[in-house]
């Protein structure tokens, strides 16, 4: 997770929230990285990410940098804009996987910005369940563990708390101390959802 200095807000407006939404895409592609997941809170945000072989290190700093002086420049400020370096955290099964996923969707939900996650403008979820087309975020590898495209499947995963594939979120928080970058070399398995129980499928690192 990357977090506002002295956790204030990073985003003013929704230009703040286009202009970060562009840099992300362009480090994406900059970087040979694919977005799993995202979402843009008022002081700070949530990526799940693919990095491949590429230090995470560079990715990061090339968002964090290049807003840091687009939002001094327009505000007339000095200094940091974001508080230290980003958390991170790795995430090493499918269930993991998943479960990060919902958390970073449910994000707005839970701080009580919006009654449903599709409400919410600036996350993935509305591109997850088929509302648009962001251009950022990469579905395929995440509906591909749920029937039939997937898209129904993952919306009652996300929007049923009682969902049997549940994963207390105290142990999340207990892991990663607030979910903002995963970087996953992984193999995927289709059509259903599978959690395998002591060895990783996934190796996925939460930023």
């Amino acid at each position: 997770m990357e977090r506002g200095v002295r956790r204030q807000e990073i985003f003013q407006d929704e230009f703040d929230y286009q202009v970060f939404t562009e840099l992300l895409k362009t480090a994406a592609e900059d970087n040979g990285c694919m977005i799993h997941a995202y979402c843009f809170m008022t002081n700070h945000f949530h990526l799940l990410v693919e990095n491949g072989d590429i230090e995470i290190g560079k990715f990061m700093k090339q968002i964090a940098c290049k807003y840091a002086m687009y939002y001094n420049h327009r505000y007339g400020y000095k200094g940091h804009v974001f508080e230290g370096r980003y958390k991170s955290c790795l995430v090493q099964t499918d269930e993991y996987f998943l479960q990060t996923s919902r958390y970073i969707h449910l994000n707005p939900v839970k701080a009580g910005m919006v009654f449903r996650p599709e409400e919410y403008r600036w996350s993935s979820y509305r591109g997850m369940v088929n509302m648009q087309d962001d251009g950022i975020a990469f579905h395929a590898k995440t509906l591909a563990y749920f029937k039939n495209g997937g898209i129904y499947g993952y919306r009652e995963f996300v929007e049923d708390t009682g969902h049997k594939y549940y994963i207390s979120e105290n142990e999340i928080k207990k892991t990663r101390k607030g979910i903002a970058f995963i970087g996953i070399s992984t193999r995927y398995k289709t059509n259903k959802i599978f959690f395998p129980n002591e060895k990783p499928i996934n190796k996925c690192m939460v930023r």
